[in-house]
């Protein structure tokens, strides 16, 4: 009994991190400032913006390259796959919507 380890998190949230790459998750903290082998923060949410704070469900990922900076998407020709949205395959590439204009 004495070799057991608890994972560590609390309210159902845990941590875990790649054994190659020990110490790379910040104890303590979510956001650091510098992370360890030159890694990216990024909170990634999966609640909207108007649930009550303690409801929220929330991941941080720690990347290797920011989400923004990856390449345009190519397609992956399924030929037994069809989706016949308006003959259009869906865009999955980052896009910005032009801000309104301030009166």
């Amino acid at each position: 009994m004495d070799n057991l380890e608890y994972q560590s998190g609390f309210g159902n949230e845990f941590a875990s991190e790649d054994l190659r790459c020990p110490g790379s998750l910040p104890k303590g903290q979510n956001n650091p400032q510098a992370c360890k082998y030159g890694l990216y923060a990024e909170q990634l949410s999966g609640t909207a913006f108007t649930a009550p704070r303690e409801t929220n469900q929330r991941s941080w990922l720690y990347r290797l390259i920011p989400s923004a900076k990856h390449e345009p998407f190519q397609p992956y020709p399924q030929p037994f796959l069809t989706s016949r949205w308006g003959d259009q395959p869906p865009n999955p590439n980052q896009m910005r919507w032009k801000p309104f204009d301030i009166p």
